[in-house]
């Protein structure tokens, strides 16, 4: 018995809206495993270049919340400074006692990048990375070693303990500021750019500041 052309159309239909439901499927799976991909993907690479615990948040991978704030130094490198301390002292606020000078130099480990503060982030937005992250700064100032320069006591006005730790106080803090005005700053930022581009094999990333 031959099945009537009426049926076999019928049939056809059937065939045809079955292999679209089936292609649509297929695409909704596939569309599923790729933004979870991307997800995936954005988590590892801030897990990565922060080194911290991360967790997907609302399409965006950001640091989780931790009791301390912690540090990403992308510049790490030595520099070094020379201040001088200078001191005229009197006895009994008439009789010159001397000048007391003394010049030393000071060699410092010097860290720059991030304080890895809650709401760093990276996310997609249409097609292209948006990393959140604070202003970059100079994390830390670390003394290696310092050398005097010139030393020289008044007759009755010694270099003393006290002098030497105010000086070294002082030649940390001058480290520190030559650091900021040094460019240090826009080196982090091109460094932290760069490694996102590397693991995302992105063409251009934006950063964004984080809002203080």
């Amino acid at each position: 018995m031959t099945a009537s052309p009426e049926l076999w159309k019928t049939l056809r239909w059937v065939a045809v809206l079955a292999t679209l439901v089936l292609l649509g499927w297929l695409g909704v799976r596939t569309f599923e495993r790729g933004v979870g991909g991307t997800m995936s993907g954005l988590e590892k690479v801030l897990g990565a270049i922060t080194g911290s615990e991360t967790r997907i948040v609302e399409g965006r991978a950001e640091i989780s919340e931790t009791a301390q704030i912690s540090e990403l130094a992308l510049v790490e490198m030595k520099m070094s400074a020379i201040r001088s301390f200078e001191n005229e002292a009197f006895v009994l606020n008439y009789f010159p006692a001397g000048t007391k000078r003394l010049i030393v130099r000071g060699e410092f480990k010097v860290k720059v990048g991030y304080k890895l503060t809650p709401g760093v982030s990276l996310s997609m937005v249409d097609g292209k990375p948006l990393a959140r992250f604070p202003e970059p700064e100079v994390l830390s100032v670390e003394l290696i070693n310092y050398k005097p320069i010139s030393e020289k006591d008044g007759w009755a006005n010694d270099i003393t303990p006290e002098d030497r730790s105010l000086l070294l106080l002082e030649l940390q803090n001058q480290m520190r500021a030559e650091a900021r005005r040094s460019g240090l700053l826009d080196v982090v930022e091109s460094s932290l750019r760069m490694r996102l581009r590397d693991l995302l094999g992105a063409g251009e990333v934006t950063i964004e500041r984080l809002a203080k």
